[in-house]
C-alpha cells in the first residue's frame, strides 16, 4: 500500500461550526489546525491484488488550487520516488469527482494533456457521473469487485472500497469524512455534504460498519499516511493514525 500527499492550506470546511468547537483536538491533531484555516492532507493510495494494481483517488494536478491557495499535487513525482511506473496502474479508481480527487487524471503538465496512467481503466460510480456529466466512460452501478479482496461498494455520493486479505480489512471513504476529528464529531456540519443529514448518515454507518469489522479506515484527507484504526476512549470513537 502507499500514499502520495499533497497538503494545502483551506478554510474551515464546517462553516456552520465555529473554529472553537475543534479546540478539543487541537493537541489530538495539530497538523490539522493553522490559527483560523483547517490544513488539509490530499492523498491518495495504491493497492495490489494479483496482477490488478488500483489506484484509488489522483488527488490535485500539478496547478492545483484551494480556496485561493496553492494546492499542486505531488502524485506523479510520488510515484517517480517510490519507482511506481505510471502504465503499472490497471485501474484507477475514483470515489467521488470533486476536484481535489480526480487532478491528476490527466497530465496537466505536458502540452497535449495526455492520460496519466495510460493503461488504467477510469472506474466511477455511474451516478456521481451523470451528476457532472451526461458522456459516458467506465461507469459501476451497485457492488463491483475491481480485484480479489478489492470491492468497490456505493455510499452516498461515492463510491467506497472494501479491501480485504486473508483476516484483514480496511475501509476507502473518499470524502464521507472530511478529516479524523469527524471520526469522533459526526454530527459537525461538512460542507461538501449536499445533504447534511445523509451525510451525518453516511458518517456514522461507515464507521459501524469499521468497528462491527475490526476494519481500518482509509481517507484522503485524514493524516499522513492517511489510514488508521478506530479506537474508543471514554465512551467516544476516534481515529487513530498507524
Amino acid at each position: 500500500m502507499f500514499t502520495s500527499t499533497s497538503p494545502g492550506r483551506a478554510l474551515d470546511k464546517c462553516s456552520d461550526t465555529p473554529i472553537e468547537a475543534w479546540e478539543p483536538f487541537y493537541d489530538s491533531s495539530p497538523e490539522y489546525f493553522e490559527g483560523q484555516f483547517f490544513r488539509n492532507n490530499l492523498g491518495s493510495f495504491v493497492f495490489t491484488s494479483g496482477h490488478k494494481r488500483i489506484l484509488a483517488d489522483t488527488g490535485y494536478g500539478p496547478h492545483g488550487e484551494m480556496l485561493g491557495y496553492p494546492a499542486p499535487g505531488e502524485l506523479i513525482a510520488d510515484f517517480k520516488m517510490n519507482g511506481i511506473g505510471l502504465d503499472s496502474i490497471t485501474d484507477v479508481f475514483l470515489t467521488h469527482l470533486h476536484g481535489d480527487h480526480v487532478g491528476s487524471n490527466l497530465r496537466e503538465d505536458l502540452p497535449d494533456r495526455p492520460l496519466s496512467f495510460p493503461k488504467a481503466r477510469y472506474r466511477v460510480h455511474e451516478a456521481d457521473w451523470k451528476h457532472f456529466t451526461t458522456d459516458a466512460l467506465d461507469l459501476m452501478d451497485g457492488e463491483t469487485e475491481l480485484a480479489p479482496g478489492v470491492t468497490a461498494f456505493p455510499t452516498p455520493g461515492h463510491m467506497s472500497l472494501l479491501i480485504a486479505s486473508r483476516n484483514e480489512r480496511a475501509l476507502l471513504v473518499g470524502d464521507i469524512l472530511g478529516s479524523p476529528m469527524q471520526a469522533t464529531e459526526t454530527d459537525f456540519h461538512y460542507s461538501p455534504d449536499l445533504d447534511g443529514p445523509m451525510g451525518i448518515t453516511a458518517r456514522r454507518d461507515i464507521l459501524d460498519r469499521a468497528e462491527r469489522e475490526g476494519a481500518l479506515v482509509i481517507g484522503s484527507h485524514f493524516s499522513y499516511p492517511g489510514w488508521g484504526a478506530i479506537i474508543r476512549w471514554e465512551g467516544r470513537r476516534y481515529w487513530k493514525a498507524l
